[in-house]
């Protein structure tokens, strides 16, 4: 029998072998030569995500690529530069020392309960879902949420149909987009605001939703720590002041269109938390004015939008205490609802503020020259006594509060329009069934304020 020499068809082997490992070279002296590694950079200036797990980054902003890939948080921790080290002109402002009044620290408190409140609840909607739940199962991937990718590509166009002011839209995209890979909870807010304008126009991706909240969560988590802080940067207030605008923008906009649903017809204690903190959030926004107004190095805000005030963006606060001259100009009906006497003042009287706010919003429409952002500023305004009695359901406090969501029934910014409406609708229905004759005529027409702004 003849057998097949190894000289025709060659030496061959299996797959699963094992393959022979090459053996060491020697040297003269019979000491193995060492092995040269292959070269290699390190990622100095990662992401503090892939810095703790130990993986390389590249280093892409505002998100790395594994990051993106995973839909992890990325963060980078920037450090500061030898020139604004050395720089006289950006001293911190020390938000917790003598240069505050207790007034406005007690207001830094109060609502930093209200924003703890504002990531509770979103964590809350993320691990038990929504009325309509996104579908949870124990191996639901991470990236069941709008790439950021998608969030960035249409965060231009988000900022162009959210703001109604021509130089507030510039401002944003001048100044706050190009530095917010700087600022991770204003990257997050801004992420935020364009998956909450995708799901505000469909509703039913559930995609949008989770991406939203999953953001929101973040850049109110990091927004928080940065007001723990005692003392914060000046470089650094504009970018709080924007992320804090950016949030408050989210928390107004809804996709509730039935006033039944409204706070006001809720008895659950979180429940109507949960449902006025769109609201009571906008407190924030009044603190960080009067921070940046102390800056003495100036904000971006006040240099860039000072020549007209009716371009300052939504929530701003550029006038100062009402005055007592104020009172003057409060309707004579409102005044006897609210009991408002020469001798009331914002200490002793609890509607004083709120009824000035909302007589100087009168005046103005009044006269055709209404703007969106002179309107908002009545939320971050009003004292927290007003707020406590709005949350209790007082009645003078509700009517004050319809009589401000009237100024926005013809509006039409996406975030604003079906906010207002359907808390309008909701509290001149439950205020046109009030025991008090005068709240019920007012609740059935409000509009007399406007047409004719009489005056006491």
């Amino acid at each position: 029998m003849h057998t097949v020499g190894q000289k025709i068809f060659g030496r061959f082997r299996l797959d699963s072998a094992p393959k022979r490992r090459a053996q060491p070279q020697l040297l003269v002296t019979g000491r193995p030569t060492k092995q040269s590694r292959k070269a290699h950079t390190k990622s100095r200036n990662g992401c503090s995500t892939c810095k703790r797990n130990r993986v390389k980054c590249d280093e892409a902003r505002p998100f790395c690529g594994r990051c993106s890939k995973r839909q992890d948080v990325c963060v980078y921790e920037e450090k500061p530069s030898a020139e604004l080290r050395v720089d006289d002109g950006l001293q911190g402002i020390v938000l917790c020392g003598q240069s505050l009044d207790n007034r406005a620290e007690l207001e830094r408190v109060q609502w930093r309960i209200e924003s703890d409140l504002t990531c509770s609840l979103i964590n809350n909607r993320l691990n038990h879902g929504s009325p309509q739940p996104f579908p949870r199962k124990t191996d639901t991937p991470a990236t069941a949420l709008t790439p950021n990718t998608h969030l960035a590509q249409h965060l231009a166009r988000c900022i162009d149909t959210s703001f109604q002011s021509y130089p507030g839209c510039q401002l944003f995209h001048q100044f706050v987009l190009p530095n917010c890979a700087a600022t991770p909870a204003l990257m997050h807010s801004l992420l935020a605001l364009s998956a909450r304008q995708l799901q505000y126009f469909q509703p039913s991706c559930r995609l949008h939703e989770r991406a939203y909240l999953f953001h929101t969560q973040v850049a109110t988590k990091l927004l928080n720590e940065e007001l723990t802080q005692a003392t914060i940067a000046a470089q650094k207030l504009d970018f709080i002041f924007a992320t804090c605008l950016v949030i408050n923008m989210i928390s107004f906009a809804t996709n509730e269109t039935i006033p039944s649903n409204s706070w006001l017809f809720m008895s659950d204690s979180a429940s109507i938390d949960n449902d006025i903190n769109w609201f009571m959030v906008q407190q924030g926004m009044g603190y960080l004015s009067k921070i940046l107004n102390r800056n003495p190095n100036g904000s971006v805000w006040s240099t860039e939008l000072d020549a007209d005030t009716s371009c300052n963006p939504p929530f701003v606060i550029s006038d100062g205490l009402p005055s007592y001259s104020d009172v003057g100009l409060i309707p004579q009906t409102l005044a006897e609802i609210c009991c408002i006497t020469a001798d009331s003042t914002p200490e002793n009287n609890p509607y004083c503020i709120p009824l000035v706010l909302l007589s100087r919003a009168f005046r103005i429409k009044s006269l055709g020259l209404g703007n969106l952002n002179s309107y908002l500023s009545f939320g971050p305004y009003v004292p927290q006594s007003y707020r406590f009695l709005l949350r209790q359901k007082d009645e003078r406090a509700l009517l004050l509060f319809m009589l401000w969501l009237m100024l926005f029934q013809e509006e039409t910014c996406w975030w604003i329009g079906a906010r207002t409406r359907n808390e309008y609708t909701a509290v001149s229905w439950l205020l046109s069934r009030s025991e008090d004759r005068m709240i019920r005529e007012v609740a059935r027409d409000p509009t007399i304020f406007i047409q004719s702004n009489p005056s006491r």
